[in-house]
Formats: structure tokens, sequence, C-alpha cells
């Protein structure tokens, strides 16, 4: 008897479907904070709506795979860590293991930006923070050549037509 292969889905069941509600959670909140959702909130969102967490988990995992597929630099760039139980000292200090700041991409001693939304800490690396912009303007870039090059001489245009006296 053949083995049996799993496949994983590019694309979820009926977007009215639950395994759709999960993808559609999964893309509005990437969407909206710019990055790949995490877990974690995808799953709270579905069962907030009365949906199985079970289902959001296993749809998470489809709905990632594919989606790192789309943007699959983003996923290449950074290392991947799994969760870590980390302490904070009296003073406030936090040690993040070695393999957390390579995934991060963080060499030596380096200041970093931090913020907390919703209760969780997030720490960006700035060599992390400027794959992201390249990766904004790379997703805006028409390919028309520099967009810098672009501005100037649209600004140069602009000069001349007013030098001339044109509308």
């Amino acid at each position: 008897m053949p083995s049996a292969v799993r496949t994983f889905p590019s694309q979820p069941g009926r977007p009215d479907s639950k395994t759709g509600r999960v993808w559609e959670i999964a893309n509005t909140l990437s969407e909206r904070l710019g990055r790949r959702a995490d877990r974690k909130r995808v799953i709270e969102t579905y069962t907030a709506e009365g949906g199985n967490p079970n289902t959001a988990a296993t749809q998470y995992a489809y709905w990632k795979k594919a989606y790192d597929a789309r943007h699959g630099h983003q996923s290449r760039q950074f290392g991947s860590v799994d969760r870590m139980r980390l302490s904070v000292g009296s003073d406030g200090r936090i040690t993040i293991p070695s393999e957390m700041r390579d995934a991060m991409l963080l060499r030596g001693e380096t200041a970093v930006t931090a913020e907390v939304v919703d209760g969780e800490l997030r720490i960006l690396s700035p060599a992390a923070a400027l794959m992201r912009v390249r990766a904004l303007v790379a997703k805006h870039d028409k390919g028309n050549g520099s967009p810098v090059d672009e501005l100037i001489a649209e600004r140069r245009a602009e000069a001349r037509r007013e030098e001339s006296g044109e509308p």
C-alpha cells in the first residue's frame, strides 16, 4: 500500500469556510502589522470568534507556509528560534541567548529599537529594520530606476516650468 503524502494547501478552503476564516484573519493581521502575523494572535482572534483553536493552529501552519513562499525573501533572511523562557533581573535586564541574537541579525554590542504592543515586548535590530525598509521599497519599485533620480528629475522639470512661466 503506498504511503500517504501530506500536501499543504496553497489556498484555503472556501472564503466563507472555517479554514478560510483563519487565513482571512492571518492575512488581515499581516497587512495591518506590515509583517507576518504571529501564530498566537491569529489563534486568539479566531477562538474569540468561537472557532476551534486546533483548527486555527493547523490552518495557521498551512497559511504560514504559503505566506513564506510568497514572501520568501523575508523567511530566508532571518533565522527562526522557538519560544524560549528568559528571566528579567531585578534591574530590568534581559539577556538574549546567542541563537536569538543570531536570528535577529545582532552582531556584537548594538543599539536596538523596542516597543510594547498588547503587553508583548518587541525588539528590532538595525539590520532587521533595514531589511524591512528594503522590502517595502522593493514592493513599490516600478522598475524605472532610482526613485531618488526620478524625484530629482521631477523637481528640475518643475523648476524649468516655473522659470519659463508655464503653469
